[in-house]
């Protein structure tokens, strides 16, 4: 029994899945090559009535709607996110108004929000290719789009369908890659905040704000000679062995071009040598309970030192008699050796070996102090300002930010003598507690040496001692200066301090913020500006045409189905043999009749065609006179058509 009309539609209909096929193209113009076998006909096209180019902008603004208000969407949040970006993580200021962002906060903000921007970015850049689909294939004098490019930008095909469809292409048709690439992009672009981030503490200031003088500076040799031996001794004593490691008082730095073996540190002065403003040096900041009820304390762009220590090569060789001086004691010893190296110094030392301190010949230096020293290091300091705080309960430093950059400052390998000189040589005036301090200093010294450099030849605590060594009278020559003042023990000249040393500690708490590769933060704002830009571009362009995808339900396979009924209606009312729903038959018969193979030969059928649409004004019209909706045509490739008809 012959089959209805409406019953070979509804047949047809079910084999729509056919058409989503590498090799054939679509035209939102479905129109076919001009078979010049039929008579030209002699119809008078009419003229479609004018249309205000407002109306028409707005008219096509409608139909897309869905992706150009996530298009709006996107450029609103690109707006104020690069503006929360810029605030937090570019000026590092995590106080926005009375909010502060502290460090586990912007890390959950910057995480949600980094992953809805770029999802909203790709949710809007699918319906920017798939409104952009549909308007190449409007384009009636150019033959629609191909039919490969059409289905690859479809959000209906897969990635398999969509890599087989460009592989089938000959790769000529690829632009479903940008398809399946967003998902990746956007998942790292949505990351890319969080690459190499670390916390660091912040300073919110509150009250009180004091004058003080703080800082360091290098040290004056003219206070050596009010300051007991006793005391000098105990300090290279104690902060030889931990100085660089001490919280309170130093803190890694990062110098140019120093890596590798080189290493550096920061002397800030600490809370402990700050002192207030006043004629005399022995007030503390934290005396009389100033500060008492607050968190942190934060000392205001003062001076400090960092110090850089470069090794030394197995060429480079002290002269014995010129550049170095034993100092023995009881039963103990040790030789130091300095030169001057421009605005460095470069310094050397070595303990009595252990057999030597047991055969009682230490003070026999021909014995153990004419070879070549291995422990050696250059020095070179580094004048530079900084605003440093600092924990109220432990005196800690929290934070070091610099106010200056670095300036070279000269250290003299003669002053330095001189206070090596002043801490192990007894004086005329030198009593049983100097003696006592000389002999417990370099004993104690020359044994951590021994014990390493002997026994633990590999560990580098025998030149981390040595710098630690030459640090001490950089981080306490503030202390000598105030101890003369306070006591009274110099003249009145040299009474005062700098004023360079003048500045203000202020009272408050400390957070933890969110610090961020500066670069990742431009690129993701730089990035989102771009994305926006272009896609709004591309949106523009697509309303400014003349013809534009019609309608779209947001639902692919009603609106692909739709333009194939409104397709078949038309056939019907033109009963036309060489129409477009017979080019659609023809399409399905071919793709019908590679089911018993597989989908890559269904791919490679949709090299014969192409696919066209009806264009929005064109589209109106016939909605208008029969109700029907836009006309989704197929047509074979004109080298096709011509060996069908041979």
């Amino acid at each position: 029994m012959a089959r209805s009309s409406r019953d070979t539609l509804s047949g047809e209909f079910e084999n729509i899945a056919f058409l989503f096929d590498s090799s054939r193209k679509i035209s939102l113009d479905l129109k076919f090559p001009v078979d010049t076998s039929y008579p030209p006909s002699t119809t008078v096209e009419q003229i479609p009535p004018y249309v205000p180019l407002e109306a028409s902008v707005r008219a096509r603004c409608r139909q897309i709607w869905v992706p150009l208000t996530a298009w709006i969407t996107s450029l609103i949040a690109t707006i104020l996110y690069s503006l929360f970006i810029y605030r937090v993580l570019i000026v590092s200021n995590p106080k926005i108004g009375s909010w502060i962002v502290d460090a586990s906060e912007a890390n959950l903000l910057l995480s949600i929000f980094s992953q809805l921007y770029a999802m909203l970015l790709l949710f809007m850049l699918q319906g920017l290719l798939d409104a952009m689909r549909w308007t190449l294939a409007s384009r009636a004098d150019e033959g629609g789009t191909s039919a490969s490019n059409f289905f690859q930008l479809s959000p209906g095909t897969n990635w398999y369908s969509v890599c087989r469809l460009i592989y089938n292409s000959g790769f000529r048709n690829s632009w479903g890659l940008l398809r399946l690439a967003l998902p990746f992009v956007g998942l790292a672009f949505g990351s890319l905040l969080k690459f190499q981030n670390t916390f660091e503490y912040h300073f919110v200031s509150g009250e009180p704000t004091i004058d003080v003088f703080a800082g360091t500076l290098i040290p004056d040799i003219t206070t050596l000679s009010s300051i007991p031996t006793s005391y000098m001794a105990a300090f290279f004593d104690t902060w030889a062995q931990q100085l660089n490691n001490f919280p309170r008082y130093a803190k890694a730095w990062s110098l140019n071009d120093c890596t590798g073996e080189c290493s550096s540190m920061f002397l800030p002065g600490g809370m402990e040598i700050a002192r207030r403003v006043g004629p005399f040096l022995n007030r503390t900041v934290l005396k009389d309970g100033t500060f008492e009820n607050v968190e942190a304390i934060s000392i205001e762009s003062a001076p400090g030192l960092a110090l850089r220590f470069d090794p030394l090569g197995e060429d480079f060789k002290f002269d014995i008699q010129t550049e170095c001086k034993a100092y023995i004691t009881m039963g103990d010893g040790m030789q130091m050796c300095l030169r001057q190296m421009n605005d460095s110094i470069a310094a050397s030392w070595r303990a009595c070996p252990t057999i030597h301190t047991v055969m009682k010949t230490c003070n026999t230096i021909k014995y153990w102090g004419t070879d070549p020293l291995e422990t050696k290091t250059l020095m070179t300091v580094y004048r530079q300002n900084a605003t440093t705080i600092y924990s109220r309960d432990s005196l800690a430093i929290q934070q070091i930010t610099k106010t200056s950059e670095p300036k070279i400052a000269f250290v003299s390998a003669p002053d330095t003598r001189a206070i090596w000189d002043h801490i192990f040589t007894p004086r005329n005036k030198s009593g049983d507690l100097d003696y006592q301090s000389i002999n417990v200093t370099l004993h104690r010294l020359a044994w951590k040496y021994r014990t390493y450099f002997e026994w633990f030849p590999d560990d580098d605590a025998p030149v981390e001692q040595l710098q630690n060594f030459l640090a001490v009278p950089m981080q306490f020559g503030v202390t000598a200066m105030q101890y003369t003042n306070y006591t009274m023990a110099t003249p009145a000249d040299k009474r005062d301090f700098t004023r360079e040393m003048v500045t203000t500690a202020t009272g408050g708490k400390s957070i933890q913020k969110f610090v961020g590769q500066i670069w990742t933060s431009w690129t993701f704002i730089t990035a989102g500006i771009f994305i926006v830009l272009s896609s709004g571009s591309a949106f523009w362009w697509i309303i400014t045409r003349g013809n534009v995808v019609p309608n779209p339900s947001g639902v692919i396979e009603i609106d692909f189905a739709s333009k194939l009924v409104g397709t078949a209606r038309q056939s019907i009312k033109e009963s036309n043999p060489d129409s477009d729903i017979e080019r659609y038959r023809d399409m399905v018969r071919d793709s019908s009749q590679r089911m018993d193979t597989d989908s890559v030969s269904l791919f490679r059928a949709f090299k014969r065609w192409r696919v066209e649409i009806e264009g929005t004004e064109k589209m109106e019209q016939k909605e208008l006179q029969d109700g029907y909706p836009s006309l989704l045509k197929f047509s074979a490739a004109r080298n096709q058509l011509s060996a069908d008809e041979s």
